[in-house]
C-alpha cells in the first residue's frame, strides 16, 4: 500500500467523531456472545464472501475447530471488523487496508470527550482519594523495576543511555523494528536512563524518534557484543543511544535477562493499569509517607503489594497453586533506638493474602526466637536459607503458626551498609523451593524496600517539629541551638561599633551627650573603653573525625562549647561582660566587653587548660555509654581594640559592616596562623610590633 493511503487513513482516524464510531461499535459488538461468520457479517454489514475475502487478504484471523466446522471470530477479529467497517463506509477499498490495521488504531492517541463522573474528574473527593490507593502501589514498582533493569543492562556500559521500551501489546515472537519503524510496536511503556544516572517512566500510544539514526533497538535475549541467536521470549525492546561508531558493544548474560524478565513481566499483566497510572490526562498525586513504627491493625499499600508481587512472581507449581506459600517483611522495633542489634526485637509490619501473622501484632524476640531464620538473617547480615525443615529445628510457637512448611528463606534489607533496616521472610510448601535466582530476585525486591523505607524516613523528617521552625526559623541543627550563632555574633559586634559611631558623630558635631540620655548599648560603649575578642578551635579535626566518625565530633563541639560557657559564668561582672558564639564546625568566639589585651589573654590561657587533656563524651542514654577521647587540644587567638583605636578603624571605614568584617576576618587569619604552627597555641595582636604571634603566659 502506497504511503499516501496511509496517511489519509491515519488523519481519517485520528477524527474524533471517527475514533467516537468505532468505540461505539467495539463495544457493541463485544456485548454480543455470538461470533459465527454469519453474526460477524450481520453485526458489521458485510456478506459472508466479503468475510471471507478479508480473510485471503490477511485482514481477518478466524479460527475453526479440529472437524474443520464453521469460522469463529476472535475478539480482536471483532474489533479489526469496527474499523474495517468504518474505513469502507469513508470509501476506502478493501485493498487499500493495511494488514495490520489494528496495530496502526492502538498506535493513534485516543481523542476522550470530557465525562462529568465516568472519569472520576467530579467524583466526590473521599472516593476519589480512597480511588487512587489502588494505583498506589504500580506507580512506585513499575519505575522501580524499569530503573532497576535499566541498571542491569547499563552495568558494563558505563555512560550510556539506554532505554525498555515494553509494548503492551505487542508478541515476542514479532520481528524487532528498527529505530525508524519502531512506531509498530503500538503501545507501550517506556523507561529511559540517561548518562547522569535520571530516570524517565512514560506512556505513549505510538514511540517514535525525532533523531532515529542514534539509537538501535534490541530484544532483551542472552547477547554478546549485540549478537544473539534465540529468540525472545518477551516483546521487551533495548534502546542503546548511538551517536557515533565509538562505542562499546552491549552484552547480557542469561542471570541478567531472566531477573531483568521476572521484574517487568507483571508489568504486562497490568496494561491497562500501566495506562491509568502512566498515560495522558489528570493524574491525582499521592505522597506516601506511612510512619513504620505505629503501623498496627493494617499494612502499608507499598509493603503489602510487594509483599503479594513476590508471591505472584514466585511461580506456579505443577497443580496451579503458589509455589510460595507467603511472605511477610518484618521491621525493627524502632521504641528503642539505643539497643544493639543482637537485642533488637522484630515485627511484622506487611504481608502477603495468605501471611499467618498479624501485622503490628506479630513479634520476634531474640531470646525467645532463637531457631527464627528471620533473626538469624538480620543480625548476621545474611540471606539464611533452608531448603529442607527439619522439624527438630523449628520450635513448636512456628509449627503452629506457619503449619508443616517444606523450606523458607529470609533476605535482610539495608544490610549493605552495614546496619539492616528489615527482614523479608519468604516460606514455601515445596523443598528446595528458592534457587539462586529466586535470591538474586529476592535480593533485589529487598532493595526495592530499603528505597521505600527511606524515602518514608525522610519524608517524615522533614515535617517534624514544625513549630520550632516558626519559632526560631534561624536554629536549623538543634544540637548547636543553646548557643548564640554567628549571626549574633555578628549583630552584636555591629550594634556595638553603631554605638561608638553614634557617640564618634556627636563629638565632631560638638553635641555634648549627657550619659543619662544615653541607650544601654550606647551606655555600654562609654564604659566599655575596651573591648576584646577571643576565637577557639580544636586541632587535628579531621584525624579526630576520621577515627571517631562525625557524631562523635558533634559531640566533641558540643562538649568544648559547654565548658567554656561554664567559664563564661565566672566573667561577667558589674563593669565587664562576656559572650560566646557557636560560629561552625568547632569554632568558638567570644566577645569580652571592658577586658584588655592583657585581661583576655588570660582568659585564653584559662580555656587552654580547661580544654586541653583528655574529654568524656556521654553518647547515649544508655548506663556506661562513655567515650574517652584523650589527648585533645585547641588553638586559641586573642585581639584588642581601645575604644581610641574603634573610633579610627569607624573612621577610616565606609561602614559598620567593613569594621566587624574586618575584626572577624582577622580573628580567622590568626587561628589559621595557630593551625599552621601545629595547634595548642594562644595567638595574639601585640600592639608594639604590629604583629601577631604566639601569646607567652
Amino acid at each position: 500500500m502506497e504511503d499516501t493511503n496511509r496517511q489519509r487513513i491515519v488523519r481519517h482516524l485520528q477524527d474524533e467523531e471517527v475514533q467516537a464510531r468505532i468505540h461505539s461499535t467495539i463495544e457493541q459488538a463485544r456485548s454480543d456472545a455470538t461470533i459465527t461468520i454469519g453474526r460477524a457479517a450481520q453485526l458489521f454489514r458485510f456478506k459472508e464472501s466479503k468475510l471471507r475475502e478479508m480473510e485471503g487478504l490477511g485482514l481477518l484471523h478466524p479460527i475453526r475447530n479440529k472437524d474443520g466446522g464453521q469460522r469463529q471470530y476472535t475478539w480482536d477479529d471483532l474489533d479489526r471488523l469496527a474499523i474495517i467497517r468504518e474505513l469502507v463506509d469513508a470509501k476506502y477499498g478493501v485493498l487499500e487496508i493495511p494488514g495490520d490495521i489494528d496495530r496502526l488504531w492502538r498506535s493513534l492517541p485516543t481523542i476522550r470527550r470530557e465525562q462529568s463522573d465516568s472519569d472520576g474528574a467530579f467524583a466526590p473527593i473521599d472516593m476519589r482519594i480512597e480511588s487512587e490507593k489502588e494505583l498506589v502501589f504500580w506507580r512506585y514498582y513499575a519505575p522501580q523495576a524499569l530503573r532497576m533493569s535499566l541498571m542491569l543492562i547499563r552495568e558494563n556500559l558505563p555512560n550510556t543511555t539506554v532505554g525498555l521500551i515494553l509494548p503492551l501489546h505487542r508478541l515476542s515472537n514479532e520481528v524487532i523494528p528498527t529505530a525508524e519503524k519502531i512506531s509498530i510496536v503500538g503501545e507501550s511503556l517506556i523507561g529511559w536512563l540517561k548518562i547522569d544516572g535520571s530516570t524517565h517512566i512514560l506512556y505513549t500510544p505510538c514511540p517514535s524518534f525525532q533523531f532515529p539514526t542514534d539509537y538501535a533497538i534490541y530484544p532483551l535475549v542472552r547477547m554478546s557484543n549485540e549478537e544473539w541467536s534465540e529468540s525472545p521470549e518477551d516483546a521487551t525492546l533495548i534502546v542503546l543511544e548511538r551517536p557515533d561508531k565509538r562505542f562499546k558493544k552491549l552484552s547480557l548474560n542469561v542471570a541478567f535477562v531472566k531477573l531483568i524478565r521476572r521484574l517487568l513481566s507483571r508489568l504486562y499483566q497490568e496494561a491497562s493499569i500501566m495506562r491509568a497510572c502512566f498515560g495522558p490526562g489528570m493524574r491525582d498525586e499521592r505522597v506516601s509517607a506511612t510512619d513504620m513504627s505505629e503501623v498496627a491493625g493494617f499494612q502499608d499499600v507499598i509493603l503489602e503489594g510487594l509483599a503479594d508481587l513476590i508471591v505472584w512472581l514466585g511461580g506456579k507449581t505443577t497443580y496451579g497453586e503458589d509455589r510460595w506459600r507467603f511472605c511477610h517483611i518484618m521491621l525493627p522495633d524502632t521504641s528503642i533506638a539505643s539497643l544493639p542489634i543482637q537485642q533488637r526485637r522484630l515485627i511484622s509490619r506487611a504481608q502477603s493474602a495468605n501471611s499467618p501473622y498479624v501485622p503490628g501484632e506479630s513479634i520476634f524476640l531474640p531470646e525467645k526466637s532463637k531457631t527464627s531464620v528471620s533473626i538469624r538473617a538480620f543480625q548476621s547480615g545474611r540471606i539464611i536459607y533452608r531448603p529442607e525443615i527439619s522439624l527438630k529445628e523449628r520450635m513448636p510457637v512456628f509449627v503452629d503458626v506457619e503449619g508443616d512448611i517444606k523450606s523458607n528463606i529470609a533476605v535482610p534489607v539495608g544490610a549493605e551498609n552495614g546496619q539492616p533496616v528489615g527482614v523479608l521472610y519468604v516460606a514455601s510448601d515445596e523443598l528446595h523451593a528458592f534457587s539462586k535466582e529466586d535470591q538474586q530476585f529476592l535480593r533485589v525486591i529487598g532493595r526495592f524496600i530499603e528505597n521505600m523505607l527511606n524515602t518514608y524516613s525522610s519524608r517524615l523528617q522533614v515535617t517534624q517539629d514544625l513549630r520550632s521552625l516558626m519559632r526560631t526559623p534561624e536554629v536549623v541543627d538543634i544540637f548547636f541551638a543553646e548557643f548564640l550563632s554567628e549571626n549574633s555574633f555578628m549583630r552584636d559586634l555591629e550594634a556595638l561599633l553603631a554605638n561608638i559611631q553614634v557617640l564618634l558623630e556627636s563629638d565632631e558635631n560638638g553635641v555634648g551627650v549627657e550619659r543619662e540620655n544615653l541607650s544601654d548599648g550606647q551606655r555600654a560603649a562609654v564604659s566599655h573603653d575596651v573591648v576584646s575578642f577571643i576565637g577557639l578551635d580544636v586541632d587535628d579535626q579531621e584525624s579526630i573525625a576520621s577515627r571517631y566518625g562525625d557524631q562523635i565530633m558533634r559531640h566533641l563541639s558540643k562538649t568544648i562549647g559547654l565548658r567554656i560557657q561554664d567559664n563564661v559564668v565566672s566573667l561577667v561582672t558589674r563593669y565587664a561582660s562576656c559572650q560566646m558564639y557557636y560560629m561552625y564546625a568547632s569554632r568558638f568566639y567570644l566577645i569580652l566587653r571592658g577586658f584588655s589585651l592583657e585581661e583576655a589573654g588570660e582568659v585564653a590561657e584559662k580555656l587552654k587548660r580547661s580544654l586541653t587533656g583528655n574529654i568524656s563524651l556521654k553518647r547515649s542514654e544508655v548506663a556506661d555509654s562513655v567515650l574517652i577521647l584523650p589527648d585533645i587540644t585547641v588553638h586559641l587567638a586573642v585581639s584588642s581594640y581601645r575604644g581610641k583605636k574603634l573610633r579610627q578603624m569607624l573612621d577610616e571605614a565606609s561602614s559598620v559592616v567593613d569594621v566587624s568584617t574586618k575584626i572577624s576576618q582577622q580573628l580567622d587569619s590568626a587561628l589559621q596562623q595557630g593551625l599552621d604552627k601545629g595547634g595548642d597555641v594562644i595567638i595574639a595582636y601585640k600592639p608594639a610590633q604590629k604583629t601577631w604571634g604566639v601569646l607567652e603566659v
